[in-house]
């Protein structure tokens, strides 16, 4: 395989880079590896060289970035403290938060311990929505068996929410 920038010699350095939360790899040679030793390579000379054009067609754009407009905090900030500056930053670092915290609890969604007196009926609750947007994911996907059995599950733990109700 050809360096995907010289497009002379023989890619032999392998770089991925996540960028805007897409994974975005390039095969270079040696040389043009030590000649962008920071390895900041610009999209539009990468998306080119990747279509095989000599001339990238779109014009550099300002570099911007994520900031606070209340606090004035930055997402590189963010990214490199972990610490937010104001109640206002929750919903500007939205996306960023909930990709850390699924990277570090495998999850964004709290799974906690309840209260054993209100245990059995909350946990009833839960998966008894579990299983309805379950159920509409199988109906969405066309998986009508595994659908059905769903169905019957939920109409069971329903029946069952009703007697300790009743």
């Amino acid at each position: 395989m050809l360096c995907q920038l010289c497009k002379m010699r023989e890619a032999t350095v392998h770089f991925t880079r996540i960028v805007n939360q897409q994974k975005v790899e390039m095969y270079l040679c040696e040389q043009c590896a030590r000649e962008n030793s920071d390895l900041k390579i610009n999209i539009n000379k990468l998306f080119s060289a990747m279509l095989g054009l000599d001339e990238p067609e779109i014009e550099d754009a300002p570099f911007t970035t994520l900031r606070c407009g209340f606090c004035g905090m930055t997402i590189e900030e963010f990214n490199r403290t972990g610490l937010l500056g104001c109640a206002k930053c929750y919903d500007v670092f939205r996306d960023s938060i909930q990709i850390m915290l699924k990277r570090i609890h495998g999850n964004v969604k709290h799974h906690g311990k309840i209260p054993k007196k209100i245990s059995g009926r909350v946990r009833d609750e839960y998966n008894l929505r579990s299983l309805k947007e379950e159920l509409q994911r199988c109906i969405e996907r066309e998986e009508y068996e595994k659908a059905a059995q769903i169905r019957d599950k939920i109409k069971a733990l329903e029946n069952n929410l009703q007697k300790k109700e009743g």
